[in-house]
């Protein structure tokens, strides 16, 4: 064969020579013939060293151009608001290596590679069937309190209503995530989308079911920075138990998605410290009005620290938040400010029964807290128009989830969550005081990256004027991860 690729050679070089010579072909001499072949001769002996150097270098390696990528776990509920599991090696429960840059080395089988580049694209369908009843009143028309557990939505003092059937697969998510070796570390990138929170076409469950796709997460990272829309570095979204509802401890978890600047630093092998200024915005209510307020006065960053331990599967999270809100008046009167400010203890507590199963937990308090903590249940603090100031809102929240195997694939979730809210004399009789919800459910893993759940719940809601509200829930799920 390498005979083959010399005489080729020889011969397509000769033809060039010839048509490129600076005489027609019929008055070529003898001489000029000789002198054409030496030439070759010249530049097939070159050829041969060249290809002699190579080969004593032995062969190259070529980048593949394309490998399958590693299929991301799917089922839990931190999985779920994650999106795809980090195909990055960390310890459990370390903050995301995509989101803030990481070692430059990729695993094998990660994603495709253009150029120095590797891209993952990956997420998941996910179908839910929802049978909720309400024991006090009905709600409004395709509310986002029919699909998800909202605390706040509970209709109160009214009379029970019928069952009520919701389906959609507008949870379905998709991800795609890019990371480049850049010097010793790498530039990464994610994108996120789904569908769950972006608003339906008015009438849309009549035909066709459309729904907007809706931005989650952006964000890029760079040797321990991170800066894009990503989880708030107070939320600790590890601790999450596996749930088919969307959250399924709304009521007692912190819970914020918005832009923010991060730094995070490994301190030995175990610990992890981490630092945060993040979009800051103040919801406020009136005095006497139970409507909550986007004032979008704010003027400087909220801040975040949180102190992380991992090991063998268990892990700690310790984090703290202080705000500055501020509201300016329509009045005309200057813009009143107030301070809040919080506590997370969050973690991951491995069960002795050699099955897997665990206890994950959290409880978070604070002044200010409101937007952070169950999706807004509570405001941050009252605007208080007699003698013109913020007063801020104490609450306390918390959660526990009790995992148990069953079978390598059947599995088993005891979840419980409340929230406490202390509102100030001056707020609304119709402000909530006080919600809370259990549930259980179970899931089988009949395929890779297929999961199939069913979920029963129970939800409580109680107002400052003791009004309170039931909802009991039945929810069917399945979801296909790719």
């Amino acid at each position: 064969m390498p005979h083959f690729r010399q005489r080729t050679t020889r011969a397509v070089l000769l033809s060039g020579l010839m048509l490129a010579g600076t005489a027609p072909a019929a008055a070529q001499t003898a001489a000029d013939y000789q002198a054409l072949r030496s030439k070759v001769d010249e530049l097939q002996r070159q050829l041969d060293t060249v290809q002699r150097a190579l080969t004593a270098k032995g062969p190259r390696e070529t980048p593949p151009v394309m490998a399958v990528a590693s299929p991301p776990a799917t089922g839990t509920a931190a999985q779920q608001q994650q999106g795809p599991s980090d195909p990055l090696p960390r310890p459990a429960g370390a903050p995301s290596v995509l989101a803030q840059g990481g070692p430059s080395a990729l695993p094998a089988g990660y994603g495709f590679r253009i150029g120095e580049t590797s891209f993952r694209i990956s997420g998941f369908i996910k179908g839910d069937l929802v049978f909720s009843r309400y024991g006090d009143g009905d709600t409004a028309t395709n509310p986002l309190g029919r699909e998800l557990s909202l605390p706040q939505s509970i209709p109160v003092g009214g009379r029970r209503s019928g069952i009520l059937a919701d389906a959609s697969a507008k949870q379905s998510r998709i991800a795609f995530q890019t990371a480049t070796p850049i010097g010793e570390k790498l530039l990464t990138t994610l994108i996120e989308a789904d569908f769950q929170v972006a608003p339906a076409v008015l009438g849309g469950e009549r035909a066709l079911n459309p729904y907007t796709f809706g931005l989650r997460r952006a964000v890029a990272g760079y040797g321990g920075f991170a800066i894009g829309q990503d989880w708030s570095n107070f939320q600790y979204v590890a601790a999450l138990p596996e749930t088919a509802d969307f959250v399924g401890v709304t009521d007692g978890t912190v819970l914020v998605r918005q832009m923010l600047l991060r730094y995070s630093h490994p301190v030995g092998n175990r610990w992890t410290i981490s630092t945060s200024i993040e979009n800051p915005e103040t919801v406020s209510a009136m005095a006497g009005a139970p409507a909550l307020t986007d004032n979008d006065d704010d003027s400087v960053p909220d801040l975040t620290g949180q102190l992380l331990w991992s090991a063998k599967g268990a892990s700690l999270s310790l984090t703290g938040l202080f705000r500055s809100m501020r509201v300016d008046p329509a009045n005309g009167r200057p813009a009143v400010t107030a301070q809040g400010y919080g506590v997370s203890l969050a973690g991951i507590a491995p069960l002795p029964t050699g099955k897997g199963d665990d206890i994950r937990f959290m409880i978070t308090g604070g002044r200010g807290l409101g937007r952070y903590v169950g999706a807004n249940v509570a405001a941050d603090a009252i605007y208080d128009t007699v003698n013109d100031r913020l007063v801020p809102v104490p609450l306390l929240a918390g959660f526990a989830g009790v995992r148990h195997f069953w079978t390598g694939t059947l599995r088993s979730t005891w979840m419980g969550s409340f929230q406490q809210i202390w509102n100030p004399s001056l707020a609304s009789p119709l402000s909530t005081r006080q919600v809370w919800d259990t549930a259980v459910n179970l899931f089988v893993s009949p395929l890779p990256r297929l999961d199939l759940g069913v979920e029963l719940r129970v939800s409580h809601r109680e107002l400052v004027n003791g009004a309170s509200g039931m909802l009991e829930r039945l929810h069917f799920m399945v979801k296909q991860g790719f």
